[in-house]
């Protein structure tokens, strides 16, 4: 499993709409900062392709500022 945690910014006007679209994507969980518009985001996929594949989908996503990763687990444990 590959998991990683993003702060994404979110363009004005767009975290309520961009929370739930994040929310709805496989493997994506995501939390709304309470004093801020940043949301945080943790994705679990099944290895090294399908995390690139999400981060791709997940940088073009309309309402997206800023994805900025943050911890990143993408290295199989033996």
């Amino acid at each position: 499993m590959t998991t990683c945690s993003y702060v994404v910014i979110p363009a004005e006007g767009a975290a309520e709409t961009l929370t739930e679209r994040l929310a709805a994507l496989p493997g994506c969980d995501v939390a709304r900062a309470r004093n801020r518009d940043v949301l945080l985001l943790v994705t679990e996929t099944s290895g090294p392709e399908e995390d690139h594949a999400l981060r791709t989908l997940l940088e073009r996503t309309d309402g997206v500022l800023a994805l900025i990763l943050t911890f990143g687990e993408l290295m199989p444990q033996p």
